[in-house]
């Protein structure tokens, strides 16, 4: 055995946590050291007064070791305290051999993760190295007698060879089926099938297909029929004749008004002009009132005319004034209801026709009329609605509903089978689906066909059988119950119909390698992917 000692410089800076119990002196209470090594330790949390620094200490070291605790003694020097954390740090100044050795040995094994028995430290550092010899004893070839060929014998070991071959052969490939491969008899042939559903209460009125028949992706299977929804269209299309009588009348009444308001347009023109001649009339009165009134100022002036004539001559002065004014203003009227004769007509008293308000009216029964055509056709869109139409290819597998029935609402209708290739689904335990990998490529038996497919693994789920519907939580079970679920597609042509969903499957895995060392020693084994082995 070749002993290397290295020198202390090299090991003493190696500092560990592991649990190493100090007392600073008999009577002092004992403190775990936060980190130590070959040169000192350091202690955090010590109580009371600090030790003052370059102070000498015997220290009592207590190192719990394999269950056992070995104790010496050695003395420190206090190099470094910090109050505020109550730290004290101290250097070992006198360590003996035997407890230098105990801890090296302690630390160099904690480092390299070879931490042996109590036993084994103890007699690494005390036992002696015993020297041998490394020459073989002679056996010259001379000395060993000759002899004749041994027949039998070869005969014998031939046959037991043969023998021994064809056990360990078998044996071998027993093994290699049990542990690089991985036979699962829980599968099932399967394809997604979909429930088909009421969407709300109501009656079904037809099914347009039966029992095995294939559809496609989009067509009706059946009509539903809803009272309620047909009640709202009754109502609805009483509303929308309602609304379309009411727009008739607005209509029609808007046209006699503006046949009306034609003859009211006439009627207005012939005051206009009754005005304009009443105001030239009146105008030629004031004229001859502004001419008498001057006449008689002007005999009042001389003393011909009384001041009674010349107030008379006022007055009817003032009088074709006023007259003359209050026709000016009739005229302005008549003018103005004139111009707008084309919508509205005035009697002097009320507007008795107005075409702007006959014409809102008229849009307010049409924006009714087609608000109420709206409803009507969306409700009626809702009905057409009311059909169940295949989400995808497929095949009717399942009709628990006949036509006719009255159907309360998520009721299931009719089972639909995916027109697509099969998969298989095989049930593993929790040891089994670590051993099984996406993408890995497997073997199929189906024996109700006697026939070997090959397949891809597309899915795993390790908690399809952990989900509590009660408490909606995922919880874990033992790991002998097949609780998880692998998914593979088959390498069949589309629409072969020779494998069919419902039919038992026995799917054969390549195991997965999940230890490292062993991972990495497959990893030079001819044939196999490096690649696949590391994932």
């Amino acid at each position: 055995m070749k002993v290397i000692r290295e020198r202390p410089c090299q090991r003493r800076h190696h500092r560990v946590t592991a649990p190493l119990m100090v007392k600073l002196d008999e009577s002092a209470p004992q403190y775990r050291a936060t980190d130590w090594s070959l040169g000192g330790l350091r202690l955090d949390g010590v109580a009371g007064t600090l030790p003052k620094i370059g102070s000498e200490r015997n220290l009592n070291l207590l190192l719990p070791f394999q269950g056992f605790d070995i104790g010496f003694e050695l003395k420190g020097k206090v190099v470094r305290t910090a109050k505020a954390e109550k730290t004290v740090a101290i250097e070992f100044t006198e360590v003996p051999e035997r407890s230098r050795d105990l801890m090296s040995h302690f630390i160099e094994d904690l480092i390299r993760g070879q931490m042996g028995t109590v036993e084994d430290a103890i007699c690494r550092i005390d036992i002696p190295v015993t020297p041998i010899s490394t020459h073989p004893d002679p056996n010259p070839r001379e000395g060993a007698p000759v002899s004749r060929w041994p027949v039998k014998t070869i005969v014998m070991s031939c046959l037991y060879l043969m023998l021994g071959i064809a056990i360990f052969g078998y044996g071998g490939l027993l093994t290699y089926s049990s542990v690089m491969r991985l036979e699962v008899q829980s599968a099932v042939v399967s394809v997604p099938v979909q429930t088909l559903r009421m969407p709300v209460d109501g009656v079904l009125q037809s099914v347009r297909y039966s029992l095995g028949d294939t559809v496609k992706r989009g067509a009706i299977l059946a009509s539903i029929e809803d009272p309620r929804l047909a009640a709202q269209i009754t109502v609805a299309d009483q509303a929308a004749t309602d609304a379309a009588a009411g727009y008739a009348r607005a209509k029609e009444r808007y046209r006699i008004e503006s046949e009306r308001l034609k003859l009211y347009q006439t009627i207005n023109k012939t005051d206009l002009d009754v005005a304009r001649a009443r105001l030239a009339a009146r105008r030629v009165a004031l004229e001859s009132a502004d001419g008498h009134y001057g006449r008689v100022a002007t005999l009042h002036k001389k003393g011909f005319a009384s001041r009674q004539k010349l107030d008379d001559a006022k007055s009817r002065q003032l009088r074709a004034d006023a007259e003359v004014r209050e026709m000016e203003l009739a005229v302005e009227q008549a003018t103005v209801m004139n111009a707008a004769s084309g919508k509205r007509h005035y009697n002097h008293k009320e507007f008795v026709v107005d075409l702007d308000m006959l014409a809102l009216d008229l849009d307010e029964a049409h924006g009714r009329l087609v608000s109420a055509r709206e409803k009507l056709q969306h409700l009626r869109q809702l009905q057409a609605a009311r059909v169940i139409r295949a989400p995808y290819d497929g095949q009717i597998v399942s009709l628990p509903i006949s036509a006719g029935l009255a159907v309360a609402k998520d009721q299931a209708v009719l089972a639909l089978e995916q027109d697509v290739p099969p998969t298989v689904t095989a049930y593993l335990d929790q040891d089994e689906i670590l051993q099984v990998g996406i993408n890995d490529r497997a073997k199929v038996f189906v024996p109700a066909l006697n026939r070997h497919v090959e397949a891809t693994v597309v899915a795993i789920n390790r908690k399809s059988g952990h989900l509590d519907l009660k408490s909606s939580q995922y919880t874990w079970k033992a790991n002998g119950e097949r609780t998880a679920s692998v998914s593979l597609t088959l390498a069949e042509p589309r629409g072969s119909g020779k494998v069919r969903a419902g039919l038992p499957a026995v799917v054969i895995f390549d195991r997965r390698v999940t230890d490292d060392l062993i991972a990495r020693l497959a990893s030079f084994w001819p044939g196999k992917d490096h690649d696949e082995t590391d994932a």
